[in-house]
């Protein structure tokens, strides 16, 4: 009985592991694609998009790749992020072609991706590791940053037209991290806000989160003088590519602007 149940383990163990090493990935998600490079498990990926700054075969645009790329590549997985990929992922059903689907809105939810697809590619062990030491990262930086007096802050992630995050985002529980108040947190997600808006809600502090614009450029929209940001210098230009990312090197970035903040 022993000796069986044993077989059945030992079995079951083997078909696991031979699946993983079966995969073929296309990976149209870029935080996918630099979680699975922090695997150690890059051999696995086939194709990646434009937005990704490794060497690996590009299969176009994120929201617009090149699909006859994509199936001459053999996939027997693609990872895509949903709603943004909503489109791609009705195009990618049509060749039956296994998907999946990451959606992440907090940075607990980064974590459980990593692990996800850790425990996808046999890396559940590395994947605890990174898991573990970027939570331990993340205390360190909680237990060290202090609490400013003036801390609301309005988040741009494009100026034309103006974008910027709100509740329920990962770039809300950064800022939450670093005691910062988010000057959206009232609506959900991602959305256009006027400048109006922002002027009425007069932040303390203003990041933005593209390449767009000079810190000259903010200061010079119309009667944003009046913004306590502006006038108290407190505009932070932040690297579009680790912020704008739910990929564990957001906690790099949170990192970073805490030593901005001060």
């Amino acid at each position: 009985m022993l000796n069986r149940l044993f077989f059945i383990l030992f079995f079951l163990g083997c078909y696991n592991y031979n699946k993983s090493e079966n995969l073929r990935i296309v990976s149209l998600v870029p935080s996918a694609t630099e979680i699975i490079y922090l695997l150690n498990a890059d051999s696995f990926l086939v194709g990646i998009t434009n937005q990704d700054n490794y060497s690996k075969f590009k299969v176009g645009d994120m929201l617009n790749p090149d699909y006859e790329k994509i199936i001459k590549l053999k996939p027997s997985l693609v990872i895509l992020t949903i709603p943004l990929q909503k489109k791609v992922l009705e195009e990618i059903s049509k060749f039956n072609i296994d998907t999946l689907i990451i959606s992440p809105q907090s940075i607990d939810d980064i974590f459980k991706d990593m692990l996800r697809i850790g425990k996808l590619l046999n890396k559940e062990r590395r994947a605890l590791f990174l898991i573990d030491s970027l939570k331990g990262v993340l205390n360190e930086i909680k237990s060290n940053s202090r609490k400013l007096e003036n801390n609301k802050v309005f988040y741009e992630i494009w100026d034309n037209p103006l974008w910027t995050a709100g509740n329920k985002t990962f770039i809300n529980d950064a800022l939450k991290i670093l005691n910062l108040k988010n000057i959206f947190d009232d609506r959900e997600g991602y959305f256009i806000v006027s400048e109006e808006e922002v002027i009425k809600r007069n932040p303390d502090i203003i990041i933005v989160a593209h390449s767009n614009v000079k810190i000259s450029d903010i200061k010079n929209r119309k009667f944003w003088q009046n913004i306590n940001a502006v006038k108290n210098n407190k505009i932070i230009i932040v690297d579009e590519t680790t912020f704008n990312k739910p990929s564990p090197n957001l906690i790099k970035a949170i990192k970073f602007l805490n030593s901005q903040l001060y």
